[in-house]
């Protein structure tokens, strides 16, 4: 149910002003526990007050919905409890690896309108966005009175390597009832005998996100997967790129051989590639347009992500790893290029800070747009 608009919200959550986090400087001690979701803050209040040595951020998308948290944290005289008035998709431009020790997801909107699974707070794209600010050892903390959505989140949460712990489809009749703090949704669902489903998910060091030069054996396993889901991918869009069976093995070999093949795993599985390539590209010789300048740059070829991994920010993880190996090697421009109609490419690029520079010429032929970024 839609929260109704509140009167003069802006106004009083300027007043709040000094609980709110708008950067990442703002950001109280870390590490945080991080509630997603907080409802009227009875929750994050009874949590802060029972442990004072902690500090804690909720992440509200909705204004009108934090400003009542917050002004409940001000009257309560509560003072480490932080606010993000912020989707919980953006994440990961406050926080970064290891800082946030816990998340609480209780009764997360369910989405059940059809086509609306991806907006589940238990998605695995945003699951991949918790693995990349949660310690290792961290746990999701999940509560809803939604059996299928509490289905589907098992199902997410095992998917994006997190162990399951303490599975429960009536917490207030489980082992786990002692020590659960209630929410205002869980407290009225429970007076009328309705069931609450619990889990934590824990996040093992095996699960994380890492970047790492590629090997052998990812080649058949995970990295031609990853370039024919992509080729079907491609075609099934109309887009004319890698159709031709390129890349292919001996491409990967190449670049196996010459050190330039990398990937991103999690959980023991390769699920995104690329090629880093030191020294002049032929065909960025010459340009229509200009390339932003001279600089010795590393070109970023055969850009693939695994299939069931799209949607997920690997990308962008990707070329951050890109970025701090081109670094490592002292160069501080990154240049890429991708077909026209390739709008999938043409977005993860422009995301990741890289600008349009003109059109280019394969060896065959075929144009490509061409970009940069400096990275330095």
């Amino acid at each position: 149910m839609r929260m109704r608009k509140k009167k003069n919200g802006g106004l009083r959550l300027e007043r709040c002003r000094e609980l709110i986090v708008r950067s990442r400087g703002e950001l109280p001690r870390l590490p945080v526990s991080l509630e997603i979701g907080c409802g009227k803050g009875g929750f994050i209040c009874r949590m802060a007050r029972l442990h004072p040595e902690r500090e804690f951020v909720c992440c509200e998308i909705c204004s009108d919905v934090a400003v009542l948290a917050a002004e409940r944290v001000i009257r309560e005289g509560i003072r480490n409890v932080h606010f993000i008035v912020d989707d919980a998709k953006n994440l990961g431009s406050y926080f970064r690896k290891g800082e946030v020790e816990e998340i609480y997801l209780n009764f997360s909107d369910p989405w059940t309108k059809s086509g609306q699974y991806k907006r589940r707070l238990t998605y695995r794209s945003f699951l991949f966005i918790y693995k990349s600010i949660m310690r290792d050892g961290a746990g999701v903390f999940f509560k809803t009175d939604d059996e299928r959505l509490f289905d589907f989140s098992l199902d997410e949460f095992a998917f994006a390597g997190f162990e399951l712990r303490g599975v429960t489809r009536d917490l207030h009749a489980s082992e786990f009832a002692a020590d659960n703090v209630m929410t205002e949704y869980e407290t009225n669902f429970s007076s009328r005998g309705i069931k609450i489903n619990r889990v934590e998910a824990v996040l093992p060091a095996a699960a994380n996100v890492s970047f790492r030069p590629a090997r052998e054996s990812d080649v058949e396993a995970y990295i031609i997967p990853a370039f024919e889901a992509a080729r079907g991918y491609l075609c099934s869009r109309g887009v004319d790129q890698w159709q031709d069976g390129y890349p292919d093995r001996a491409a990967v070999e190449g670049d196996l051989a010459s050190g330039r093949a990398y990937v991103l795993e999690t959980s023991g599985r390769a699920v995104a590639y690329a090629a880093l390539c030191f020294g002049d590209e032929p065909t960025y010789a010459e340009i229509n347009g200009a390339w932003k300048n001279d600089l010795p740059y590393a070109a970023v070829h055969r850009v693939a992500v695994a299939d069931g991994y799209k949607g997920m920010g690997l990308a962008g993880q990707l070329f951050s790893g890109l970025e701090a190996a081109a670094l490592e090697r002292g160069v501080s421009e990154l240049r890429c290029d991708t077909h026209a109609d390739n709008r999938s490419m043409r977005r993860h690029l422009e995301k990741c800070g890289f600008e349009f520079c003109g059109g280019i010429r394969l060896a065959n032929g075929d144009p490509r747009l061409a970009y940069q970024k400096h990275i330095g």
